[in-house]
C-alpha cells in the first residue's frame, strides 16, 4: 500500500497542476511574491497542525515570507473559486482509489457499497449571516453545514456540498439518495427521512437502512401486497419477551405520497442500563416542554427500530443491527474534523477567507483520509486490526509545518519524510479492542460476511 500512496499523493500536490487552477480562477494574472501552489498548502497543512491558523503564521510560513496584509488582501472572492476547484479536482482523484483491502472485498461481495451520510454544523462570525444564514437564538446568526459521504469498506470521504445551517436534514434527503447507487447500501440517519427520495433509491435497484421515525405509521401487507391494517408497533414491542422482533414485509406512511414499502422493519431491545437512560431523557425532555410522555413512547425508548427494503438473504437479521452501528464512523470524522482540524473554528469576519478556510479544511481531510484508507487496507492485511482516522489525524497534524516545509523548499526530502510518516501510523495508529468483546467488524464477519454465499 505504501507505494501506492507515494504514488498517488503527488497528484494531489501537484504545483503545476495548482498554478492552472489559479489562472483558471482568475487568482493568479502575473507572478507575485505568493505562489499559488504555497498560499493553498500553507492553508491546507496549516489547519492539520497543532498550531492555531493565523494570517501571520501562514505569511510566515512560505518560502518567502510576506506581511500579514498582503496574505489577507489575497483572500478574495478568485481565491474562493480557486480553493473551491482545488477541493473539488482532488476530490475526483480520490474517488478513483480504492485500496484492495479484505474488508472492501468482503463487502463489496454483498453490496456494490456501503455510504454513510451525516451532516455536521459549524457556527461563523454573525457578519456572515448574508452568506451563511442561521436559524438564529442562542446558536448565532450565521453557520454553515457540511453535508457528508463516508464509504465504509474502502474508507472513502467524499464531502458533497457546503451550505448554510438554516434548513433541516430531509430538504438534503433527495440529494442523500442520489448518492446510493444500484446494489448500493446508503445508511442514513432518521432526520434524511422522506418517502419519495427512498422509493426513488429502489427504483433503480439500491438499498437503504435507517432508524423508523416514530412519528410514520406502519401498515400490513397481505400475500397479494394489499395494504391491511395498522399495526400498533409499541403495543406489539410491549407484550414481546423476545430480544428481537421483525416485520419481514410492511408499508409505511398514511397518504399516497407518503407510502413507503415493503420494507422490512426490525426491533432491537436495548440493553436495561441504556434503555432506562434513554426513558430519563425522553421524561426531562417532556417535562421541559410541560408534558409526561406517553406509555406507547416510554415503550419505543426501549427498543432501536430499523427498516431496510434489503431482503433477508442479502442483509440477515442478525447482522442489521451491528451494521448499522458503523455509521458511528462518520460521527468520528466529524469530531476530528473539529477536534483536529478545527472545522468549527471559523472567527473571521471576511467572507472570502472563511469559505477559503472551510475548502482548505476539506481539502486537509481528503488528505488525512488518503492516508486512513491506505493505511487501514496495510493494517488489515498485516495485524488484522482496522486503523484509526483519529490517531492518523493526530499523527499527520504533528507533521504538518514539516510536510508543507519539505513542499515548498526542497522536495528531495519528501519521500523519505513520508516513509517515516508511514511507519510510525502502522505501528502506532491501530484500533484498540477488548479482548473480551468484539468489535463491530468482526461481529459483522460472525454474523454474515463468513456465512453469506460468496
Amino acid at each position: 500500500m505504501l507505494h501506492l500512496l507515494l504514488e498517488r499523493l503527488p497528484k494531489l500536490l501537484n504545483p503545476v497542476r495548482t498554478l492552472q487552477l489559479a489562472k483558471d480562477a482568475l487568482w493568479y494574472q502575473r507572478q507575485g511574491k505568493i505562489p499559488p501552489f504555497q498560499f493553498i498548502h500553507s492553508a491546507v497543512f496549516g489547519q492539520a497542525s497543532a498550531l492555531h491558523l493565523t494570517l501571520n503564521a501562514q505569511a510566515n510560513s512560505l518560502s518567502h515570507p510576506v506581511t500579514r496584509q498582503a496574505m489577507d488582501d489575497r483572500y478574495n472572492p478568485s481565491a474562493v473559486r480557486f480553493f473551491k476547484a482545488s477541493f473539488t479536482e482532488a476530490l475526483v482523484n480520490t474517488l478513483e482509489w480504492k485500496p484492495d483491502s479484505a474488508m472492501a472485498q468482503l463487502l463489496h461481495q454483498r453490496f456494490g457499497a456501503v455510504r454513510l451520510f451525516d451532516t455536521t454544523h459549524c457556527a461563523c462570525a454573525d457578519a456572515l449571516a448574508d452568506i451563511f444564514p442561521a436559524c438564529g437564538g442562542g446558536g448565532g446568526e450565521a453557520g454553515l453545514k457540511v453535508l457528508l459521504s463516508y464509504e465504509y469498506g474502502s474508507g472513502q470521504l467524499r464531502p458533497l456540498d457546503v451550505l448554510p445551517s438554516k434548513g433541516s436534514d430531509q430538504g438534503l434527503a433527495d440529494t442523500v439518495c442520489w448518492h446510493v447507487g444500484a446494489k448500493e447500501l446508503g445508511l442514513l440517519d432518521a432526520g434524511f427521512y422522506k418517502a419519495k427520495a427512498l422509493r426513488k433509491i429502489a427504483a433503480r435497484g439500491g438499498y437503504f437502512l435507517l432508524p423508523w421515525p416514530r412519528g410514520v405509521s406502519v401498515w400490513e401487507i397481505d400475500a397479494l401486497d394489499q395494504r391491511g391494517a395498522q399495526i400498533d408497533i409499541a403495543a406489539a414491542l410491549k407484550v414481546s419477551t423476545d430480544t428481537c422482533v421483525e416485520w419481514g414485509a410492511v408499508e409505511l406512511g398514511q397518504t399516497e405520497e407518503s407510502r413507503l414499502g415493503p420494507v422490512r422493519l426490525i426491533a432491537y431491545r436495548l440493553a436495561q442500563e441504556r434503555a432506562d437512560r434513554r426513558r430519563a431523557q425522553l421524561r426531562e425532555k417532556c417535562r421541559t416542554n410541560g408534558r409526561q410522555p406517553t406509555v406507547a413512547a416510554l415503550e419505543l425508548a426501549g427498543w432501536l427500530i430499523l427498516l431496510t427494503n434489503a431482503p433477508a438473504q442479502l442483509l440477515p437479521t442478525a447482522a442489521v443491527g451491528y451494521l448499522y452501528r458503523v455509521r458511528w464512523q462518520v460521527e468520528l470524522v466529524f469530531k476530528q474534523w473539529k477536534s483536529v482540524l478545527r472545522l468549527d473554528v471559523i472567527p473571521s469576519q471576511n467572507q472570502s477567507r472563511v469559505q477559503c478556510e472551510v475548502w482548505a479544511r476539506l481539502l486537509a481531510a481528503l488528505v488525512v483520509s488518503v492516508w486512513h484508507q491506505h493505511a487501514n487496507a496495510a493494517s488489515l492485511e498485516l495485524y488484522q486490526r482496522e486503523t484509526s482516522f483519529s490517531k492518523v489525524a493526530k499523527l499527520l497534524q504533528q507533521y504538518g509545518q514539516t510536510l508543507a516545509r519539505e513542499l515548498f523548499n526542497d522536495r528531495t526530502r519528501l519521500e523519505p519524510l513520508l516513509r517515516e510518516i508511514w511507519k510510525k501510523i502502522l505501528k502506532l495508529a491501530r484500533k484498540e479492542h477488548q479482548l473480551s468483546r468484539q468489535t463491530t467488524w468482526q461481529n459483522l464477519c460472525s454474523h454474515w460476511l463468513d456465512l453469506a454465499p460468496v
